[in-house]
C-alpha cells in the first residue's frame, strides 16, 4: 500500500507521494482543524483520509482554471472537508488523470497510480 507524507499548510493537510501530483485537505469553512497536526511529518494513508473523506469513491469533481498550484487542480466537496489534487508543472497528467491518480491511491490499490 502507498503512503504519502502528510505537512501542514496553512490550514490544510498536503500530501505528498513524491509523484507529479499532490493532494491536500482542508475544512469546508478554511478553518483550522487542529486533528491534522498527528499527520505532520508522518505517513498517511488512504484510510486516514478516507476518515475525513467518506464519500470519496463518489464525489463530484470540479476543475479550477488557471490554477497557481500547478497545471491541473481539480476539487471535491464531501461532508465537512474539501479535497485538492493538482499536478506539478512539469508532469504531462490533465485534470481527469490527477482525479483518477487519487481514486487510485484511495481505492489502496498497490501498483503505480497511472
Amino acid at each position: 500500500m502507498k503512503k504519502c507524507t502528510g505537512v501542514i499548510v496553512g490550514n490544510s493537510l498536503s500530501c505528498n507521494l513524491n509523484e507529479d501530483w499532490h493532494f491536500f485537505l482542508r475544512r469546508l469553512d478554511g478553518e483550522p482543524y487542529v486533528p491534522f497536526s498527528a499527520f505532520h511529518k508522518q505517513n498517511v494513508t488512504p484510510a486516514d483520509i478516507a476518515q475525513y473523506l467518506p464519500n470519496w469513491h463518489k464525489l463530484q469533481w470540479v476543475k479550477i482554471k488557471n490554477s497557481m498550484l500547478g497545471k491541473s487542480e481539480s476539487y471535491a466537496k464531501d461532508i465537512e472537508f474539501e479535497v485538492n489534487v493538482h499536478v506539478t508543472q512539469q508532469s504531462t497528467k490533465k485534470h481527469q488523470d490527477a482525479v483518477n491518480a487519487f481514486l487510485t491511491f484511495m481505492s489502496n490499490k498497490t501498483e503505480d497510480y497511472l
